[in-house]
Formats: structure tokens, sequence, C-alpha cells
């Protein structure tokens, strides 16, 4: 007859197995719904073309925008028209292409978790051949690495944090030209003696 004791470590061996065979199914259900790397793909791609504009909002509808001229020069036309320094508009349009995906969600994020139910921001492209994308922006990432991103209407990205800061910081500092004071000359500074002109008695 087999002992009380028997039983007990029988059972207790098919409660461990029943245990591991729910943990490794659990475990193979998260690593399903974790986000898939796409190391270094990135949102905009070189079969768009050449920028031929950008444009960024905020929720407050502040903006900046700058677009190329017929010969290809960038000019800043909001906040406020004016020349743009070429240098600074070329390294934003860099960035635009610089812009790398991290990882892509799937639309397993609802858009309300993601801040992109109301985006925070809106970048909108314009290309040289006449296509168009928006990239809305939402909330940062739990670990602060990306932000959550649709780009059109494509799946839900995590699009890398200093990328998109790069863009966002041209709201507040716009890439105007600088213009510099012109310093007056030394004929320009001497004031030229009056004439006095005595009267005739």
């Amino acid at each position: 007859m087999i002992k009380r004791s028997t039983w007990v470590l029988v059972l207790i061996l098919v409660l461990i197995i029943i245990v591991f065979f729910v943990v490794q199914n659990h475990s193979s259900n998260l690593i399903e719904a974790t986000p898939t790397s796409l190391g270094d793909n990135f949102l905009v791609t070189q079969a768009d073309g050449t920028l031929q504009s950008l444009r960024i909002t905020d929720q407050q509808n502040h903006s900046v925008q700058m677009h190329r001229d017929t010969i290809g020069t960038w000019i800043v036309t909001q906040p406020i028209s004016g020349p743009a320094d070429q240098s600074l508009a070329a390294a934003a349009e860099t960035q635009v292409g610089s812009l790398r995906i991290v990882t892509t969600l799937d639309d397993q994020l609802p858009l309300d978790e993601a801040g992109l139910n109301f985006p925070a921001y809106a970048i909108e492209l314009t290309f040289v051949g006449g296509g168009k994308h928006v990239i809305h922006i939402g909330m940062l990432t739990p670990t602060n690495s990306g932000y959550y991103v649709r780009y059109d209407n494509d799946p839900l990205y995590v699009v890398s944090k200093p990328g998109i800061d790069a863009l966002l910081n041209l709201l507040t500092s716009p890439p105007y030209a600088t213009t510099e004071t012109p310093t007056p000359t030394l004929e320009e500074t001497i004031t030229p003696a009056r004439e006095t002109t005595i009267p005739a008695p």
C-alpha cells in the first residue's frame, strides 16, 4: 500500500509541472506582444525625395515653417517671414531624414495611452515631387528613450527622442539668418561744422 506521504509528493510534483507549463505559455505570449525592433530603419526615406517645406505646430497653435524658393534657398515663412540661415535649415532637413524608428507597435497601444488622440505636436513635410507626410507626436515612452509617433496612417512607432527634440527646438529657435548691425564709418561719425554767416553791416 502506498503511503500517504508518497501521494502528497506525487501531487506536489503534478502541481509543479502544471505551474511550469502555465508560466512557459504566459512567457511566450509576452514575447509575441513585445514590439518588434526595427534596428536602423528611418521614418523618412530617400525614396521621398528632396524636402520642399517643413512645418511644425503644437497644441497652442504655435508654428514654425520654412520652405525652399524657386532657386532652392531656404526661407522662413512662420512665425515671421524672413531669410533663413542656410546651414541651420540644412541641418533641420538632415534631421528629418535621421528620425530613427526604435520600435513599431502594430497598433497594440490605444491612441489615448500614447498621447496621440490629441497629439502634442504635428510635423508636416512636403517634398519636391509633391509627396506629403504628417508626423503626429504623442507622449514620451516610460523609459524616456523615444516618443510615440503616428506617421500618416501607418501603425504606431516609437521614434528616437533626440531626433524629435532637435526638430521641436525650431519652435522656440526658428532658423533665421543672423543680421549684423552695420558699423558706422569714420565719415559718418563726424558731423560737419555748420557755416556761420555774418550779416553785412
